[in-house]
């Protein structure tokens, strides 16, 4: 026998051996297989769920901004207790510079003294001259007398001449009392008036001090109502610091109610039309320790906007009550992930996503065969998924049993 033949039969008996050590192992490997490695499909009512993403907000809250005050529109912020403290009414919140009002208050004040003294001097002053007066006046009336008394007396001794002289003198002396009577009246009022001038200004002066000074207790801030503290943040989601700058309308600080506190997510475009008031909603909030809390939707919107200035997508705004006794964990802001559950396959074939290869478009599953004691690939149409586990349309029947993760 030549070399040549040796080596052909040498080469089919390493194929035979070869072949029958694969079919041994096949078998072997498929006789091993394990609970573990094979699933069930089995028929069940497959919920038709929507992932969402947003934030815990308070319906009902208090909002707190800088004091309103008369000619002030602008205010530094100095202290600001920190966010996620209870507080109850009355507690502090927040203070602000009051440099620019403490320098008001001492130009009032130094408005206010010299008013003060302008009146003291100018009632001062006005009494000296109404003594004065009195008194001119008082000399013009015994003048007045002594020519009444004269000219009775000079009706039989005297002659006409002498008599019309001290008549004239004495209608002239009548006349100047009648003057400074009416002179005396007129200061009288005048000097009332100016009092009355100044002391309405020094009620001013006093009133704007006493406005001043209500303004600077003002500018220390205290809760209006009990609860948590939580910032206020603005349309770059940040939050006012010690040092910043408040204009008068702007809210530091919000005060929620966090028995009302509910669930805001945005609804992608493609699936706004699924979400109905009602539907029920898990929802999971990761700063909650990893808690989930039940709810349903109370409200959606109806206008689509722009999810952020980064993200092009058109969303609209769904509210989840939150249905739970526990509320002490949650507060506004917090970020959640909640699913809705917006409808359901019944009686549906369902399977991990784990157990799918995807091959050129096409789905396949192993199919495991008792009579075989072996796997067989078989295709299969998919339904809907929830990102785990997936409706199968045709292809598999309940009850069959499929490897866990295929392998080729």
């Amino acid at each position: 026998m030549t070399l040549r033949k040796w080596l052909v039969i040498a080469v089919i008996v390493l194929v035979v051996v070869g072949g029958a050590f694969w079919i041994l192992r096949s078998r072997n490997t498929s006789a091993n297989i394990s609970d573990k490695d094979v699933i069930t499909a089995q028929r069940v009512d497959f919920p038709l769920i929507v992932d969402t993403t947003g934030t815990l907000e308070a319906l009902h809250s208090v909002d707190v901004s800088p004091p309103q005050i008369r000619r002030e529109r602008r205010f530094k912020l100095t202290r600001l207790v920190e966010e996620g403290t209870q507080v109850t009414a009355g507690d502090f919140l927040m203070e602000f510079d009051t440099s620019d009002i403490t320098e008001r208050l001492r130009n009032e004040v130094a408005n206010f003294q010299r008013v003060q003294e302008n009146r003291q001097k100018r009632r001062s002053d006005s009494d000296i001259q109404l003594k004065n007066q009195r008194l001119t006046l008082e000399q013009a009336k015994t003048e007045l007398e002594k020519l009444e008394i004269k000219m009775a007396s000079q009706v039989d001794l005297v002659s006409g001449i002498e008599i019309e002289e001290t008549r004239i003198q004495r209608d002239a002396a009548r006349k100047k009392v009648e003057f400074l009577e009416e002179k005396l009246e007129y200061q009288q009022k005048s000097s009332q008036l100016d009092l009355q001038i100044l002391t309405s200004n020094e009620r001013h002066y006093r009133s704007r001090i006493d406005d001043l000074m209500d303004a600077m207790d003002s500018y220390t801030v205290r809760a209006p109502v009990a609860g948590v503290v939580i910032y206020k943040r603005d349309w770059n989601n940040e939050a006012k610091e010690v040092g910043d700058d408040v204009f008068m309308m702007d809210a530091v600080i919000e005060i929620p109610d966090l028995s009302s506190i509910r669930a805001r997510v945005q609804v992608d475009e493609v699936d706004s039309g699924k979400i109905r008031v009602g539907q029920e909603a898990s929802i999971t909030v990761d700063a909650a320790r990893g808690r989930t809390f039940s709810g349903k939707v109370v409200s959606v919107g109806t206008i689509l906007k722009q999810a952020s200035f980064d993200r092009p997508q058109k969303v609209c705004d769904a509210y989840i009550r939150i249905e739970s006794e526990d509320m002490k964990l949650l507060r506004p802001g917090m970020s959640l992930k909640a699913q809705i559950m917006v409808g359901k396959h019944m009686d549906s074939v369902v399977i991990p996503l784990s157990s799918i290869q995807e091959r050129n478009g096409r789905s396949f599953v192993q199919i495991w065969k008792p009579e075989k004691s072996a796997f067989e690939w078989r295709e299969i149409n998919l339904g809907v998924n929830d990102g785990q586990n997936t409706v199968v349309k045709s292809g598999l029947d309940a009850d069959e049993k499929i490897r866990i993760r295929p392998k080729v």
